[in-house]
């Protein structure tokens, strides 16, 4: 079979899926809807679930929590940390390679004549370093610049970066207003960097005193990666231990508040999987039902030519050069159904996250 032959039979292919552009346009979307369902999920059932989180050695990455006293808060088993606590729990706790708390700040970024509301992570000196994350450009935070007016330095997102500073690759030392106060930008991290996920840039914590002995205003997030060998039910009872020596140091503010231990990657994805699981095995049956339509649509195409296969016969084309060419057919409705089905995958991906 030459490649002659083939290109003769896909352009009479061509020819025929124009003069039938019913049955084209049908055979298409029902698989373009199939693909493109099935492509979409896919997508995001492998970032959520299968790809590990863009961190070195996530499974060793935690996410701690107060639980708090059930009677004050019935129904919760997570709550935020209060500064303190955060505290004891990282000079007191021997389970962990590092701990580091991060927070919500809201920043006017820019001058008065374009100034834009922005959403920032403050974060401890040990944050980046505890996930294992190099910036693109520049550095992070030091030990030093996580102390009460030494914090103004600024580590830029990537999609900050790219929109507000055309990704100049001379950013580093260059000073941006933010709340009406300069601060000297050290770093931008790589696009796949994004936790939190709504920090669009990020500052040190730098906890004046006072703000050190609170433990009752619980507002931080608490990340922590374990030792080598050390596994999370030996962690969870030590920081159970913990808490309980400051319940009892602290009943006033500490009663009845106690500590939890998630993986990273299950405090993100939460009860996303179930829903993610179902979606995906409806998606693989529409598809199933897609292909078998479809089937029946070129089934019954293929009948209806009955006398042109049957005079094509009688002229001397073999069974093989028949079937060969409505396959020619098949195969051009599948490239373009694909194609289509890629596409609404596309716009299908943006509406699932």
């Amino acid at each position: 079979m030459s490649l002659r032959n083939l290109l003769s039979d896909f352009r009479f292919s061509l020819r025929l899926l124009r003069r039938n552009p019913g049955f084209s346009a049908a055979a298409m979307v029902v698989l373009a809807l199939g693909i493109g369902a099935n492509t979409a999920i896919f997508s995001v059932v492998n970032a959520v679930l299968l790809r590990p989180l863009p961190f070195d050695d996530p499974s060793r990455i935690m996410q701690v929590w107060h639980v708090p006293p059930a009677k004050s808060f019935p129904g919760m088993t997570m709550f935020a940390v209060s500064p303190a606590n955060y505290l004891d729990w990282h000079s007191q706790s021997s389970s962990f390679e590092q701990m580091a708390a991060y927070g919500f700040r809201s920043f006017t970024v820019g001058g008065k004549k374009r100034p834009e509301a922005v959403q920032a992570g403050a974060v401890a000196a040990d944050f980046f370093s505890l996930l294992r994350v190099q910036p693109l450009l520049g550095r992070t935070f030091t030990p030093d610049e996580d102390r009460p007016g030494e914090g103004h330095v600024v580590v830029l997102g990537y999609n900050f970066w790219r929109d507000h500073f055309a990704s100049d690759g001379n950013i580093v030392g260059r000073s941006v207003a933010i709340d009406g106060e300069t601060y000297s930008i050290i770093g931008v991290m790589p696009e796949t960097f994004r936790f939190p996920s709504w920090a669009k840039l990020w500052v040190p914590l730098a906890w004046a005193n006072e703000i050190r002995a609170v433990r009752g205003n619980h507002n931080y997030g608490v990340i922590a990666r374990l030792k080598q060998g050390v596994d999370i039910r030996r962690a969870q009872a030590e920081l159970s231990a913990i808490s309980t020596r400051l319940e009892q140091l602290y009943p006033e503010d500490d009663k009845g508040w106690g500590a939890i231990i998630l993986p990273l990657r299950e405090q993100l994805v939460g009860d996303v999987r179930p829903a993610l699981l179902v979606l995906l095995g409806a998606v693989a049956f529409v598809l199933l039902i897609a292909c078998a339509n479809v089937a029946n649509l070129v089934l019954a195409k293929t009948l209806a030519r009955r006398k042109e296969i049957a005079i094509r016969t009688a002229l001397g084309a073999s069974r093989l050069v028949v079937l060969r060419q409505i396959l020619a057919e098949t195969v051009l409705l599948s490239v373009a159904g694909g194609a289509l089905g890629l596409l609404l995958a596309r716009f299908g991906i943006t509406l699932i996250v």
